[in-house]
């Protein structure tokens, strides 16, 4: 295969060569440089697991504990001969709910015992008083990837629901369902899942934070979702009864009363049922655990479903990441490498200040406010030195199967949490593992979190140069800190909390400059599909932040090498490879653009990189300079 050259292609005059020998396992629908350095970090964690298992008196309870579940999740031969009889009781529990009374009255038991419901509980800051807790109100998801596929009605659409009612039908004969119970069930589901989509928001409204800030009274909520006894028993299970909640998707909540009725309570007591089924399985033998992960095999294009012990480390993951997270960046992240990282965090977070001060476009009284947001950011790097409090609650009975020791651990971190309603926000909880290969900006607690697994190669190493680290990583720190300024975090107060501190001024050029960013992808294709420039705006933002602020801190005048050293890391670290099935699902659903664009898009718009490759008009990465955009550093 003959490279581009790296003026008309950057990402794969430096990934071509890899692109092309990479191979994809047929357990898995991606492979790039973060899902490479995950595996190599799961291997050791595994190894060191079962170790823990075989000396669990030498280690510290928490960690017995995720070592504990692995081994039962690990345990191939009890599950399978367990196979579906853990779940029987469950299921059987639900069928037998033939009307909405009978339901609302097991409403208590079905709460405590971790059952699939219409309302989904989950405790987190509140967006308008991020010091308190607030209780948010989920709900169930779509069977399509978006809600707004439902409004195509194509081919495709049939057969995405086609290979669902497959795999449905398929988890209701192994349970013991009649063949008429099966069509019935699975027909009956998916019109309940029709008549959701006219009441959840389109993938390009989730891309939006304000999207889900919908607070409630009690009393809205009692009058939505009183009829099905939820309000009452979830009262039960809280300190005291709060004076308000927050239903996350908008319409959801206030239309309970007519998306379950007690006519058509048997289409939300099939659903019910099959996604009971389905979550449950994961935790069954390894054919049911196979067989309940076929439709999203199916859009992803995956052939096979993922290694057995790649599925039993996620299970341990699922309740004691923060527990592995700390054991990892305890026993493999240098403390040389952690006083590094930071001092190039502290650089970057003083860069945009100057960027922020010397900015053109907004007015003075929004500057202030952004560089106070800046100075009250709290840096995160590498692992938590203490555990949150959740996991002095968590255990794991050494005689418990793994579906009951999962639905206990469930109960334990549920009962925690509704305790923790109306209570001050824990800020030294993190929300990333320190294993994890990724990164993030939380704008309720306003900081940003970089685990001990990403700092490493490809992303950062202690001996690389300047230009190196900032390409590889500092790129991304600047991303994130970017996402407390972006179309999202600029809802955001230095506290937390979801108010306007913008000027109508200022707020009237930010939402221009969306606009031009969301341009730049919209439409663009790959492997053949189109990205949708709005749902990719915030991350397409944060991109071009991030470099810039990166770029900035190798001087006014950087050398050549460095500048290439920097583009060619960048372009590095994002080497990624998927199957189609897994493109054309991303693209509906993801609000990142696919990794080649991340890269090629957002280097055009500085003049490092015509200096760094000598880029001209006629080449293939060329931008014309009025074309170009830059979001602070203006």
């Amino acid at each position: 295969m003959a490279l581009p050259r790296i003026q008309d292609d950057l990402y794969m005059a430096v990934n071509g060569a890899w692109q092309e020998k990479a191979q994809i396992p047929p357990d898995k629908s991606v492979v790039s440089a973060d899902s490479d350095l995950s595996d190599e970090i799961r291997t050791k964690l595994v190894d060191d697991l079962r170790k823990v298992t075989q000396t669990e008196s030498d280690t510290v309870l928490p960690l017995r504990y995720a070592a504990r579940l692995f081994s039962k999740a690990d345990d191939k031969t009890k599950r399978q001969q367990l196979g579906i009889d853990p779940v029987r009781t469950r299921v059987q529990t639900l069928v037998k709910l033939t009307t909405l009374d009978q339901f609302r009255a097991a409403m208590p038991t079905l709460i405590a015992g971790q059952y699939v419901l219409p309302v989904t509980p989950y405790v987190d800051a509140d967006m308008h008083d991020a010091e308190h807790n607030i209780l948010n109100l989920g709900g169930p998801d779509t069977i399509l990837p978006d809600a707004a596929m439902y409004r195509n009605g194509d081919a495709e659409n049939a057969a995405d629901l086609e290979a669902w009612s497959k795999m449905a039908t398929a988890m209701l004969a192994a349970a013991g369902f009649s063949e008429s119970d099966q069509k019935n069930y699975v027909e009956a589901a998916k019109r309940f899942d029709r008549r959701l989509t006219e009441v959840v928001p389109d993938n390009v409204d989730l891309a939006v934070d304000s999207t889900f800030d919908n607070p409630m009274t009690w009393q809205a909520f009692e009058e939505a979702a009183g009829f099905l006894g939820i309000p009452q028993a979830f009262a039960d299970l809280m300190p005291q009864t709060p004076t308000k909640v927050n239903a996350v998707v908008p319409n959801y909540v206030p239309n309970l009363p007519t998306l379950i009725t007690a006519d058509n309570y048997p289409e939300w007591h099939a659903w019910m049922v099959i996604n009971e089924l389905l979550s449950c399985a994961t935790y069954l033998s390894d054919d049911l655990r196979q067989l309940a992960g076929q439709y999203d095999r199916f859009l992803a294009g995956q052939p096979e479903a993922s290694s057995w012990t790649k599925h039993a480390f996620g299970i341990a993951n699922e309740y004691f990441d923060d527990v592995i997270g700390q054991y990892y960046g305890q026993t493999y992240f240098g403390a040389d490498a952690k006083a590094d990282i930071t001092a190039i965090v502290e650089q970057i977070l003083a860069q945009y200040r100057v960027q922020l001060e010397n900015n053109t476009w907004l007015s003075s009284s929004t500057k202030q406010k952004a560089i106070r947001k800046l100075a009250t950011m709290k840096v995160k790097m590498g692992y938590p030195d203490q555990l949150f409090s959740l996991y002095d609650h968590l255990t794991v009975d050494a005689d418990d199967d793994l579906l009951t020791a999962v639905l206990k651990l469930s109960s334990q971190a549920q009962q925690f949490w509704f305790k923790q309603v109306g209570q001050p926000v824990d800020r030294n909880e993190w929300n990333m593992p320190g294993h994890l290969v990724n990164a993030s900006y939380d704008p309720l607690k306003n900081d940003i979190t970089f685990p001990a697994g990403i700092l490493q190669p490809p992303y950062y190493e202690l001996n690389w140069t300047k230009a190196q680290n900032l390409g590889g990583t500092g790129v991304t720190i600047g991303h994130e800190i970017s996402h407390s300024f972006d179309n999202n975090g600029a809802l955001y107060d230095e506290h937390g909390n979801l108010h306007n501190w913008w000027t109508p001024a200022d707020k009237q050029a930010f939402d221009q400059l969306v606009k031009a960013m969301a341009a730049q992808f919209d439409g663009r294709t790959y492997e053949g599909v189109k990205v949708n420039g709005t749902l990719t705006v915030s991350e397409n933002m944060a991109d071009n932040a991030g470099m810039d602020v990166a770029l900035a801190l190798l001087g006014d005048h950087p050398d050549v090498k460095d500048l290439q050293a920097f583009f060619t890391t960048y372009a590095r670290s994002w080497a990624t490879k998927m199957r189609p099935e897994r493109v054309k699902t991303l693209l509906r659903q993801d609000v990142h653009a696919p990794a080649a664009l991340r890269v090629n898009v957002p280097v055009q718009n500085f003049p490092a990189w015509y200096q760094a490759f000598q880029v001209q008009p006629q080449d293939g990465m060329y931008r014309q300079p009025q074309k170009r955009l830059t979001i602070w550093h203006r």
